[in-house]
């Protein structure tokens, strides 16, 4: 199968499928409005993470400080106290003033819990008891604070890992400071603050969630009110469609019958020819025989030897070409024996005109599947190719013309093969094949050619049955 077979489509009568606008607009600007809405959303809660991050950050470190500087006193008596009396984590009692307006800072505020590290990174103290097993030498907030630098640490839930089970400390803020005497003194020890920033994370959540939302509602109403637009626009264009169908159809008619009326009209003319003048002049060259009989028996042999040699062979001359025209309007092979004997006589006439061009036809179909106005067009194409490459070119050529059926229809293929094609023919058909594509438009059928190649044309021509 060539690649022409390929790219022909088998009905050709029927128009391709409508564009489905309605559908394929709905279908793409849908995930397009989706996609738009989750990255204007993705965008949102990143921006509003970093914010939640930054002034939680900041806020806790500035607290964190505060609340060092305050109460640096109390925390560096404690952590000497340990020292010097070698107490476990826990075991050195806090002062109770100290502690309890702790707690009460804890209760008051986002403030989680406060802990207090020695420098071997033991809690000496923390506002949860359970915490006084937990060790934080490898801390990167702890070795910060421990260096003499604070350190602010955020656990928030949008950097969690699947490695990271510990759920304890979510959405919590760690900020680290070292505990010493003055500036230039040693490091005693460190403070940690956790700073709960949940209800800030929550609030943000369900910002997002209402924006979310809106978004959609929005996207959606504006989703809805392009696709009506689009809607209407789709009836618009169907309706353009349906009328331009409608009129091609008629254009169709109106060819097919202009062609079968031309071709009614040569049969008609090619009757009266055959039928009319060429018997009225077989009447005169019968009449003018009897003539020159009865002129032999009258013994006038210069009238005589004047009709033989010239009236009468002009006589049988005008009627012999009166009677190729009258074939040539219209073959009476193609009504009495059908399409593929009238295509046979006008292969013979090219054989006895043309010597080295091969001509073959081929019918891969019946032919009573072709209707006879069909027959006449078909006939007409194939005479009208055979007529310019024979009489008037004289191509040494290799002809193949193919009829085949299709998918709801039949095809003309046709091939010519020469050494001439590629210095007559560069791009552009020849005048006989340019004929076949309008005659084809006009019939109702689809033209359709190959690029040339190896000098060779390959066109074809499929029609609706």
């Amino acid at each position: 199968m060539s690649d022409l077979d390929k790219n022909t489509p088998a009905n050709t009568n029927e128009y391709g499928h409508d564009y489905q606008l309605a559908r394929r607009y709905g279908i793409t600007s849908f995930i397009a409005i989706i996609l738009i809405a989750i990255i204007i959303l993705l965008l949102f809660r990143y921006e509003s993470s970093r914010i939640i991050q930054d002034s939680a950050k900041q806020s806790n470190e500035s607290l964190t400080i505060a609340t060092e500087y305050a109460l640096n006193d109390h925390f560096v008596m404690y952590l000497n106290l340990i020292k010097l009396n070698k107490k476990k984590p826990g075991e050195m009692p806090f002062d109770p003033l100290l502690a309890r307006a702790i707690r009460k800072m804890i209760k008051d505020t986002n403030v989680d819990r406060i802990k207090l590290y020695d420098v071997k990174g033991r809690v000496a103290y923390s506002s949860n008891p359970s915490a006084y097993t937990e060790e934080d030498e490898d801390n990167d907030g702890f070795k910060t604070a421990i260096a003499g630098y604070p350190r602010t640490v955020l656990n928030y839930r949008d950097s969690f890992t699947i490695f990271n089970n510990n759920d304890r400390d979510v959405n919590l803020v760690q900020t680290y400071v070292p505990i010493r005497v003055d500036e230039n003194s040693p490091v005693l020890g460190v403070m940690e603050i956790y700073y709960d920033i949940s209800g800030y994370v929550s609030h943000a959540m369900r910002t997002i969630i209402v924006l979310m939302l809106t978004t959609l509602l929005l996207m959606l109403f504006l989703y809805t009110f392009l696709l009506m637009h689009i809607k209407r626009s789709e009836r618009i264009i169907e309706d353009q469609n349906r009328i331009t169908r409608e009129k091609k159809v008629l254009l169709e008619f109106l060819t097919a019958k202009m062609i079968n009326a031309q071709e009614d009209e040569k049969k008609r003319i090619a009757f009266d020819l055959h039928e009319d003048v060429v018997q009225t002049l077989s009447g005169v060259k019968m009449q003018l025989e009897k003539y020159i009989l009865s002129l032999n028996q009258q013994k006038k042999e210069g009238e005589v030897n004047q009709l033989s040699t010239e009236i009468v062979p002009m006589l049988q001359n005008a009627a012999h070409k009166i009677r190729a025209v009258a074939i040539d309007l219209r073959p009476p092979s193609l009504d009495d024996f059908g399409l593929k004997a009238a295509l046979n006589s006008v292969v013979s006439e090219c054989h006895t005109e043309t010597s080295g061009l091969e001509i073959e036809i081929v019918f891969a179909l019946e032919e009573a599947d072709i209707s006879l106005e069909r027959k006449s067009i078909l006939y007409r194409l194939v005479k009208d190719i055979l007529h310019a490459i024979c009489f008037e070119q004289k191509l040494t050529a290799k002809v193949q013309i193919r009829f085949d059926r299709v998918l709801g229809g039949l095809s003309m293929r046709v091939v010519i093969t020469s050494k001439k094609i590629d210095i007559l023919y560069r791009e552009e058909l020849p005048d006989y094949l340019t004929t076949m594509e309008e005659r084809t438009i006009l019939s109702g059928g689809e033209f359709s050619r190959m690029p040339k190649y190896d000098d060779t044309i390959e066109v074809k021509s499929i029609w609706a049955f």
